[in-house]
């Protein structure tokens, strides 16, 4: 795992959603509560940029048509075989940490 410096949790309020470029991917880092999570930035349906969606309940809503992905994991809310990329979160003090190594949930039905 190589670990990359992207923020202080003092910059991002419950809700925010911060664009951060990787290793060559295009991942977001998304605060829900006093929890940090990391996942891709295109949405897969059709590609709709997901740092400019919504938080809500858990879940990560598309701003272009309103697919929602669960937050910690990354899995559609209705279609579990639908998985957006997750990435590694670290929290050290007020530092953000993200492994850019992409991860998937399995689907199991």
């Amino acid at each position: 795992m190589t670990w990359h410096l992207v923020a202080k949790t003092s910059e991002l309020a419950h809700g925010d959603i911060k664009a951060l470029e990787l290793e060559g991917r295009t991942i977001i880092l998304i605060r829900d509560g006093e929890q940090f999570f990391a996942t891709q930035r295109k949405c897969l349906h059709q590609g709709g940029d997901l740092s400019e969606g919504l938080v809500s309940r858990g879940f990560l809503i598309c701003p272009v048509h309103g697919w929602k992905f669960r937050i910690a994991t990354g899995v559609h809310e209705i279609s579990p075989e639908t998985c957006l990329a997750t990435y590694a979160v670290r929290i050290e003090g007020d530092d953000v940490y993200v492994d850019a190594t992409p991860r998937r949930q399995s689907w199991q039905p």
